[in-house]
């Protein structure tokens, strides 16, 4: 099943239209490998950890793992 990753930057801090958030270009087969891309990407974006989150989602547009989710 291909999965799709989200990143979402909480800084800046939020404006009117809301935090920025973007996809990554590609799709990945695995969820271990979407949230391994979604790691390496915001270890280099060079911003704190912290202000930078992701959304792994399946084709159908669920979110099956998030950067809080510690268990998965």
């Amino acid at each position: 099943m291909p999965y799709t990753v989200e990143i979402t930057l909480a800084d800046p801090p939020s404006s009117e239209d809301g935090l920025p958030i973007y996809p990554l270009s590609e799709s990945f087969d695995t969820l271990a490998d979407a949230k391994e891309a979604a790691a390496d990407h915001i270890a280099k974006l060079g911003q704190p950890p912290s202000t930078v989150m992701f959304t792994v989602m399946d084709r159908d547009g669920v979110t099956v793992a998030t950067g809080d989710d510690s268990a998965t």
